[in-house]
């Protein structure tokens, strides 16, 4: 499915489509998801059909009471029984419909979720780092100008524009881990949680529309006294729906910048206790999660509401409709009240499950947007030149790298708190040497923990590695030897010069990562156990 939906995405991108994920996802899961839809369909319509044809059962039974007063003989029995097996087969139907539509629903949002899951790590693995800082690829010919002096569109002497962070052609917002952690956990959720009732949200539209037309069979004009109520609370409801668009997109962004922060300080655990800054990133932590939480309150206020006044505008609907039937001189006859009743009731769910439908879609909407934001951000380009006949396995003529800056952590509008704006902290700096080298400048920690300034460069490379050839890089702390090592790898953005590779390459860095399994698991790392190699690799290791 992975496979699928990547081909799909790819596709769609060189057709410059809109919104080439979204059409990616649905082309993955078409079948399934308009045969969910189906089955809703015909079981919003049997759900108003059913207590129409209760209508005529209830006037059956009617009829054949007033007959045996009346000692006339009582209507075919047939009749009968053909409206009570249509009125049970209809409930079956309706019963499977809806189940099935819940059953697809959810089965595809589950397998969404995986699919984007996989896709989002996928694209960790060759996402830029000047995508990561939050830039864009920089238009030829104004690599090797100064960064502070481009704009966004890469034209040379323009200042940057509002927003944007210097040295970066981008909005500078950028993709840390952490938020890419929660596009892989709370957003693909989001998505996963709107499928089980998307359909709700066509196909309740329609339902209320029949039923409208049943009801006027029914009750005459006196149905659209009631549909009136409902007319006149749809536009608070669509004012208020919109509002949690607005406040869903503003709550990410809170919720993204909580999440950075917390793994910057758990990362920098170190830096902060040596400094004793607990407290005062304790703070900020909080501050954070109480925007965070006074926004979700707010959200979740407003979707009450709409919940408590869907839920309560059908039945104060058939109050004044069945009042007007009253007030114009028409008898309550049992079989037109009842089924009537049972339509206004049967309008209870789609209504109240709409509003809970759409604020669920509103979250997906905005996640999927973001999902694709990260999708289409600029991938790692292989800026080596390899070679396999040349004589040396390395070579590099005039070569110069630079980091890139790390992203924004700063937050955007957020939703007001009632305690005026939130107070920007003042970051704690940690002194350096002038022009170190971090080769975490792109990384979370440094965009809480270190200064802004300019990012570690290394320029006028020139360099010839042999074949089999042992080398050793040695300098002090800061020098550009992590750098170097990261600029062969192509973790660095090469601004000028030539880099020729004659053999293929590994980087072992500095700090291993392991996973949190057994030794075993860690050596054959998902490949498949050669007992050879394996007891090769324990005995290096002893």
């Amino acid at each position: 499915m992975t496979a699928k939906c990547k081909e799909s995405f790819e596709r769609r991108v060189k057709n410059g489509d809109k919104y080439p994920l979204l059409w990616a996802i649905h082309e993955t899961y078409f079948w399934e998801f308009w045969i969910g839809g189906f089955c809703q369909l015909v079981s919003s319509i049997l759900q108003v059909i059913s207590p129409f044809v209760l209508r005529f059962l209830i006037a059956f039974a009617q009829d054949a009471w007033n007959n045996k007063l009346k000692g006339e003989p009582a209507p075919p029995i047939g009749r009968g029984i053909g409206l009570v097996l249509g009125v049970t087969f209809m409930q079956v139907f309706q019963s499977l419909g809806i189940n099935h539509f819940i059953y697809r629903g959810m089965m595809i949002g589950g397998q969404v979720r995986a699919v984007l899951i996989s896709l989002i790590f996928e694209k960790s693995m060759i996402i830029s780092g000047q995508a990561k800082a939050g830039g864009k690829s920089i238009p030829a010919g104004s690599a090797n100008e100064n960064p502070e002096a481009e704009a966004k569109d890469g034209k040379k002497g323009a200042k940057p524009k509002s927003g944007e962070k210097p040295g970066i052609a981008g909005d500078g917002v950028g993709w840390s881990n952490g938020r890419v952690v929660n596009l892989m956990s709370v957003d693909t959720y989001r998505l996963d949680q709107s499928s089980a009732l998307f359909h709700i949200i066509w196909t309740a539209p329609i339902q209320c529309i029949i039923t409208l037309v049943v009801l006027l069979v029914n009750l005459s004009y006196s149905a659209l006294a009631g549909f009136a109520v409902l007319v006149i609370g749809i536009p608070a409801l669509t004012r208020a729906i919109r509002s949690l668009f607005r406040r869903r997109g503003l709550i990410n962004k809170i919720t993204d910048r909580r999440v950075a922060l917390t793994q910057e300080i758990l990362q920098s655990v170190r830096f902060v206790k040596y400094f004793g800054w607990e407290a005062a990133f304790m703070k900020r932590l909080e501050d954070a999660r109480d925007q965070e939480i006074h926004g979700i309150q707010v959200l979740l206020a407003i979707r009450n509401a709409i919940n408590s006044i869907s839920l309560s505008l059908p039945i104060y609907a058939s109050f004044l409709s069945f009042i007007t039937y009253s007030l114009t001189d028409h008898g309550l006859a049992p079989a037109e009240i009842f089924s009537s009743l049972a339509l206004f009731n049967g309008l209870r769910l789609p209504l109240n499950l709409l509003p809970l439908v759409i604020g669920n879609v509103v979250d997906a909407w905005s996640s999927l947007k973001r999902i694709q934001d990260y999708m289409l951000s600029e991938d790692q380009a292989e800026t080596a030149i390899f070679k396999p006949e040349n004589e040396n396995a390395v070579e590099m003529s005039d070569a110069s790298f630079t980091w890139e800056r790390t992203p924004t952590q700063e937050n955007d509008k957020t939703p007001a708190t009632g305690k005026g704006a939130p107070k920007k902290e003042p970051k704690q700096p940690v002194k350096t040497e002038k022009g170190a080298e971090t080769s975490e400048s792109n990384s979370d920690t440094a965009s809480t923990l270190v200064d802004e300034r300019e990012p570690f460069k290394l320029e006028n490379l020139s360099l010839a590695v042999g074949r089999k050839e042992l080398i050793a890089v040695i300098g002090s702390v800061g020098s550009g030897k992590t750098s170097l090592l990261a600029a062969l790898a192509g973790d660095m953005r090469k601004t000028a010069g030539e880099v020729v590779l004659g053999a293929s390459r590994a980087l072992c860095p500095q700090y291993a990562w392991i996973q949190n399994a057994s030794v075993r698991s860690n050596i054959l790392f998902g490949k498949e156990m050669n007992r050879e190699w394996y007891k090769e690799v324990i005995n290096a290791y002893v």
